[in-house]
């Protein structure tokens, strides 16, 4: 069971979340409509003036090879996808882990910069529309799934040996434990440091 700490709000909690046992920090990265510019949003995090150099900090090397990047907001235009692709070859970031509701540009990205797409699945309106456009996609790495979509059905048909299934976002361990019963891969978390004794298991 891995565990990925959400809703980091600096450098030094990132940090010490590696540090104390996490598998990855999760970043959201996006594109303010009047300030083109990646930026967090959980409370700023790593609010830096300009463009791209919030990433190049955020992604030393002790982060980097153990960051879960969340491409928000849900549609993206087409310099965002391409604005993002060379900060990630800038970065030499050819095994990142890229998630996000815009399962197209999640797959050209995935393509071109050799990642691992984890595509978001939030509801069963999404499950039913990705089963309709997965032909089009880049083989997934994984699913960032809403918890509340996961039972035995859901794993039957999402999970397999080279697909991993990590769900958002747990707080509570009697949520972890039933996830966990059910072969989920990974926790995404607030409560991460609690929810340790899961990797364990």
């Amino acid at each position: 069971m891995k565990i990925i700490a959400h809703g980091v709000k600096d450098h030094k909690t990132a940090k010490m979340a590696l540090k104390k046992g996490v598998d990855f920090v999760e970043i959201d990265v996006s594109k303010r409509i009047f300030f083109p510019k990646f930026t967090t949003q959980h409370n700023g995090l790593f609010g830096l003036a300009g463009w791209g150099p919030i990433l190049e900090r955020v992604l030393t090397a002790e982060v980097r090879t153990r960051a879960f990047l969340d491409l928000k907001p849900v549609s993206y235009r087409a310099s965002f996808a391409y604005r993002f692709s060379d900060l990630l070859l800038k970065l030499k970031l050819d095994d990142a882990k890229l998630c996000g509701h815009n399962w197209e540009t999640i797959s050209e990205l995935a393509y071109k910069n050799n990642a691992k797409p984890y595509y978001t699945l939030r509801n069963m309106e999404s499950v039913y529309k990705f089963r309709r456009v997965v032909a089009r996609l880049k083989k997934p790495a994984g699913f960032s799934v809403h918890h509340k979509l996961i039972n035995r059905e859901f794993m039957k048909e999402f999970k397999d040996k080279s697909t991993e299934i990590w769900t958002y976002t747990i707080d509570d361990a009697a949520e972890a434990q039933r996830l966990l019963t059910l072969g989920v891969d990974g926790i995404i978390s607030n409560n991460w440091e609690n929810l340790l004794q899961f990797k364990k298991a």
